[in-house]
């Protein structure tokens, strides 16, 4: 049991250090926190709009801008 609960909060944790991106074509993918915490603001957009383009490869070519919101 305790094992259970054990893995479920590393579960839970690593969906909760996650936060969502949406692509230019609608898809929805979770990009870990600790990955972008090691990131500055410009590597970050850099890094999703590449992300964009490998996840949409029909808008690779476009001019996609990437907006961060950050608090």
């Amino acid at each position: 049991m305790k094992k259970t609960l054990l893995l479920g909060a590393f579960l839970l944790a690593g969906i909760v250090s996650a936060f969502p991106f949406r692509t230019s074509c609608g898809k929805v993918l979770q990009v870990s926190n600790s990955y972008a915490q090691n990131m500055s603001q410009d590597g970050l957009t850099d890094y999703l709009t590449a992300l964009n383009g490998v996840t949409c490869p029909q808008h690779a070519g476009s001019a996609i801008i990437t907006v961060v919101y950050s608090h």
